[in-house]
């Protein structure tokens, strides 16, 4: 049971640190001392359902968000087929406007049906995913050779971001994606060819000549008149 308090506690502070809320704001909105919305985030005490429906509906998320507790998760791998079996992929793509590669995280929950899927994106250290720049709740759907993501920014539901990834064959280690969304600075429909991984990469010169569209990219997108990335 403690697991499970931790697991919703942390939840909570991820969706509040999403809507900027302070510990005193949310504890405004359902009428709860700061202290015990403190205490509700790190588990230290247990949270009555009727509670639970008043801080979802604060944070405007579904109170399915706050509970996708699973303790075995390994035996649900098969929801997926043969996209990654971990609960956790490493997705790094490469950012012109800042010349930087951007690291972000795909957090799965396979007892869901269907696959539920958090997008953490921009996060600067995977140690603290609540300090991610945007944070994204949504799906995942597996189809022979390629698994679809979609997901709602918790913050701005206007903003959708799509991730499409080819399933891994002959048990290689990354894959390539691609991510399409909306641009802030400039406002603008974009695609962006991304590296999903297993495991952390090094941010270093090599994975960032992978990320940056080549001359093949190039000639591809030319000659097909559309965004498209090839699997090296």
């Amino acid at each position: 049971m403690k697991d499970i308090n931790a697991h919703i506690g942390a939840r909570i502070r991820l969706y509040r640190k999403a809507k900027k809320l302070t510990l005193t704001a949310l504890s405004g909105m359902i009428h709860k001392s700061k202290a015990t919305i403190s205490k509700y985030e790190t588990g230290d005490i247990a949270i009555d359902v009727e509670t639970l429906y008043d801080i979802a509906s604060a944070l405007d998320v579904n109170i399915a968000q706050l509970m996708d507790y699973s303790p075995e998760p390994s035996k649900h791998s098969s929801q997926l087929g043969g996209f990654f079996p971990q609960e956790r992929i490493y997705v790094y793509f490469y950012d012109g406007r800042t010349g930087k590669i951007v690291c972000n995280l795909l957090e799965l929950n396979r007892t869901l049906s269907p696959c539920a899927a958090i997008f953490y994106l921009d996060v600067p250290s995977f140690d603290s995913l609540a300090d991610c720049r945007s944070l994204y709740y949504g799906t995942a759907e597996y189809f022979d050779t390629v698994t679809n993501f979609s997901f709602a920014n918790q913050t701005n539901r206007i903003e959708h971001v799509s991730l499409c990834a080819v399933n891994p064959f002959d048990r290689v280690e990354q894959v390539q994606g691609m991510l399409t969304g909306i641009s802030r600075y400039p406002l603008l429909p974009v695609s962006i060819k991304c590296v999903l991984s297993p495991n952390m990469l090094a941010l270093n010169k090599e994975l960032e000549e992978r990320l940056i569209l080549s001359k093949r990219d190039m000639k591809l997108i030319k000659s097909l008149n559309m965004f498209a990335v090839e699997q090296e």
